[in-house]
């Protein structure tokens, strides 16, 4: 049988996974990215399915069981089953642009699936003012940048970046190039700003840095992939592969490595292209895109070591073995590690299906592989265990043994399979090691259980995504700290 949190700590190579490649551009060039992706999945026995957003639509989406059907993914008729649990999900660029992909996007996310990216790194990326914003809270050096939206705020945009001319003008979104204009006058800029207004562009001003080139460096999980320089044309200021840039590997320093992975962390995205420039000794960040081409000759470095945090630099590499390593990556379940926007209090109610609602603690420290539910009795006889709760009797299959070490002590505890509703959802087969020792928590919930559930715990709230519940006792301890403290909310109490 399938252990419950196989899919985040199992550390070998997964064929299992199936991936699912949202994207615009349909086209069958070899080196368009998702074709890429999609041989490497074929030569490595992996599932692999490009959805043509402005095709597709959602067929079915079983929460409760957590398969979510795509009809239409290539424009044919095709109809893919996903077993969400299992899905990566791909998302490049031009899915945020309508609608439709949004909505794709969405319902992969909610469903479970792992993303690359997730909604709110792609959008951080995707908006340039958002990432300024992240750089500029992190203490990453970035080019000054300002947004204007009217004539009146132009003054003041100026001053923010030095009023020194040149000066760059961007559209808030854009890929490419595409959007980038260079000024050397307020008239210059005044007249720029009014035309591109006129096609309602959402605009910002950023000094000018001159450099020659500057270098795109791939990160995964944390882990740098890969990194080029991009070397500008002479025509053209811009350093863009697409608007004539050659390129050629870049073995980085270790400054510009830790500069580099600080603004990955800073928006968020689990596998992104960060652009720096070298302007004399100083390094700055321009921007960061959750949905980086590959087309370049690439600097290889060693993210897949699942031994090591080394991340050695290994050689120069095409393309084809970029991606390749990627999906090397992403393969180890480990590596795939869930960012959830949902958040919840590190006290939540719970129902287990055939007892009833009760109260659970969040226990984000907690690594034990089962959640731990505290009953009055149990009886093992082979491979079953009878236990019961509060007069409720149970006969459930004997899963496995949970053993975690509790005040220098060895627990042990019968692992048994029950199905449990949270925030509106059912989920099967969970696996809970029931105990009879008194606990502070009725209901102690481990890491693996918070994934399932795809939420990030707050330390700090309770019953955000539920009703309040009590313990069941009179020794309420997890009140015990706002009891003290008057005019603090205590959470939404059901009556």
């Amino acid at each position: 049988m399938e252990k419950f949190a196989d899919f985040i700590t199992e550390a070998k190579l997964d064929t299992d996974i199936e991936i699912a490649i949202l994207t615009k551009v349909k086209s069958k060039k070899p080196e368009l990215v998702s074709n890429l992706i999609e041989k490497v999945c074929k030569k490595r026995g992996i599932k692999c399915h490009i959805i043509n957003v402005k095709q597709a639509w959602i067929n079915k989406n079983d929460l409760e069981t957590g398969l979510l059907t795509v009809s239409n993914i290539d424009g044919e008729d095709k109809i893919v089953e996903f077993n969400t649990r299992k899905t990566v999900c791909i998302v490049r660029a031009g899915v945020l642009e309508d609608e439709i992909g949004i909505a794709l996007l969405t319902s992969f996310e909610r469903s479970g699936a792992f993303m690359i990216n997730n909604k709110e790194g792609m959008l951080t990326c995707d908006n340039k003012m958002s990432a300024f914003l992240s750089f500029e809270r992190n203490s990453i050096p970035t080019p000054k940048t300002s947004i204007i939206s009217n004539e009146k705020s132009l003054d003041d945009a100026l001053e923010r970046i030095g009023n020194k001319y040149p000066m760059i003008i961007k559209s808030i979104t854009g890929t490419q190039g595409i959007g980038v204009s260079i000024v050397d006058s307020y008239e210059s800029l005044v007249s720029n700003v009014q035309s591109l207004w006129k096609f309602g562009a959402e605009l910002l001003i950023q000094e000018y840095l001159k450099f020659d080139y500057d270098i795109r460096t791939i990160v995964v999980g944390g882990k740098i992939l890969a990194s080029t320089k991009r070397i500008r044309p002479k025509d053209d200021f811009r350093s863009n592969r697409h608007r004539g840039a050659t390129t050629e590997p870049h073995k980085l320093s270790d400054a510009e490595r830790e500069t580099i992975l600080r603004a990955a962390r800073a928006v968020g995205a689990y596998v992104v292209g960060v652009d720096h420039a070298l302007v004399g000794d100083k390094i700055y960040v321009l921007e960061c895109n959750g949905s980086a081409g590959i087309g370049s000759n690439f600097a290889m470095y060693d993210a897949t070591d699942t031994e090591s945090d080394k991340n050695d630099y290994v050689g120069e590499a095409k393309p084809s073995k970029i991606v390749d390593k990627l999906i090397e990556f992403i393969q180890v379940a480990n590596n795939r590690r869930h960012s959830f926007p949902t958040e919840s209090g590190y006290v939540e109610r719970i129902e287990v299906e055939g007892y009833g609602p009760l109260r659970a603690k969040f226990d984000t420290g907690n690594g034990t592989n089962a959640s731990m539910f505290v009953v009055d009795k149990i009886d093992i006889k082979g491979r079953t265990v009878r236990w019961e709760k509060n007069g409720k009797k149970f006969t459930s299959a004997l899963q496995g043994i949970s053993k975690p070490e509790h005040v220098g002590k060895i627990d042990e505890r019968p692992i048994v399979n029950v199905n449990i509703i949270f925030n509106n959802r059912k989920y099967i087969d969970v696996p809970i090691g029931l105990a009879t020792k008194d606990a502070r928590s009725n209901f102690l919930a481990n890491r693996a259980l918070m994934t399932l559930f795809q939420v990030t715990v707050n330390p700090n709230r309770r019953f955000v995504l539920s009703d309040w519940i009590e313990r069941g006792d009179e020794n309420d301890e997890d009140d015990l700290p706002t009891k003290k403290m008057k005019g603090i909310d205590q959470g939404r109490r059901s009556k």
